[in-house]
């Protein structure tokens, strides 16, 4: 949920300076593993998946960012235990406690949680994808069985490659272009040195690494980031989550890009028509530009609808996150 490049941004600070003014056990938000669990594919990898809103409520498969994991999907814990929702997160292959997968593919990727939705024995579903989540939501849209997938909801996803990055801040522009597939070493190299990937350090010391990072004079792109970027609860969350995605080493989190820049593997037009898609985005997103949606949008014809808000790419979540999931429960 918090962009990438954010963090990135901040590789210098030292740490000591900032304190927290919650615990990790004041945090609203449920930050350990009891919601967490694994299921063995038939090839033997294990994937990993947390649980959480309504364990008897309209199952949601989330899609998480980049980078990310299952525990991201504990933002809507709360809500959807109000609203109906069971949120079921799924670690990408590497992230987590998903084991590596060097072969995969984004179809490949809906393979596994098809076989996931077996195991739970569900009878229905939509899908949700965030961020970099966006690619893995749009192939659940093109592969999943059209008599068990119900919606898709995308918000701020990336879109196909072929979209571009105009209008995204240069270092994202420069990371999806060329940084992902020709010079992998240098973006494992920020994720390293980011807050999140300061494996060197404990979650609580890179919490508030990343405080003191967004605290500075200058720091936030735009104001609106801040309803989300001033919340410590949601800035121990999000570092709870990222720190997740590094479990495995920095390769699966590279993976993930490029599998981002790369064909998809499908054409999103010949994503069954009768199949309803809600495109959020964000007007002032400089991670991933609003034309992807519009793009998405216009490839998609009737079956989808758009809005694209006075936002940021962080404000969004916060801002729209009851009205997001409401309407996806309601086409579930």
């Amino acid at each position: 949920m918090i962009p990438r490049i954010l963090l990135t941004s901040f590789i210098s600070y030292d740490t000591g300076t900032t304190k927290l003014s919650r615990t990790a056990e004041e945090c609203r938000f449920r930050l350990d593993n009891s919601s967490s669990n694994t299921f063995t594919l038939p090839d033997g990898r294990k994937l990993g998946y947390a649980q959480y809103g309504s364990l008897t409520g309209k199952p949601i498969l989330y899609c998480h960012g980049l980078p990310g994991s299952r525990i991201e999907a504990t933002y809507h814990d709360d809500l959807g235990k109000s609203i109906g929702a069971r949120i079921i997160a799924i670690d990408r292959p590497g992230h987590g406690w998903s084991t590596p997968n060097p072969n995969r593919t984004l179809l490949g990727f809906v393979r596994d949680i098809e076989r996931l939705a077996e195991h739970l024995e569900l009878e229905f579903y939509s899908v949700m994808g965030v961020s970099g989540g966006g690619p893995s939501a749009l192939a659940c849209a093109f592969a999943l069985p059209a008599d068990k997938l119900k919606s898709v909801t995308i918000v701020v996803g990336l879109g196909p490659p072929d979209i571009g990055m105009r209008g995204a801040r240069w270092q994202n522009y420069a990371g999806f272009t060329w940084g992902y597939l020709y010079f992998p070493t240098p973006c494992k190299w920020f994720f390293q040195r980011e807050p999140s990937g300061r494996l060197d350090l404990t979650e609580e010391q890179r919490a508030e690494l990343l405080l003191q990072a967004v605290s500075k004079p200058g720091a936030v792109p735009n104001e609106k980031d801040l309803v989300f970027l001033k919340d410590e609860d949601l800035l121990r969350m999000m570092m709870r989550s990222h720190s997740e995605a590094f479990t495995n080493g920095f390769d699966a989190v590279i993976q993930d890009g490029q599998l981002m820049c790369k064909d998809f593997g499908f054409r999103v037009e010949d994503i069954r028509p009768d199949l309803p898609v809600h495109l959020w985005y964000a007007e002032h997103d400089i991670y991933v530009p609003p034309n992807h949606g519009v793009v998405l949008k216009e490839r998609l014809g009737e079956r989808a609808t758009l809005r694209m808000e006075d936002e940021t790419h962080a404000s969004i979540q916060v801002n729209f996150h009851e009205e997001i999931l409401r309407e996806l429960v309601e086409s579930t």
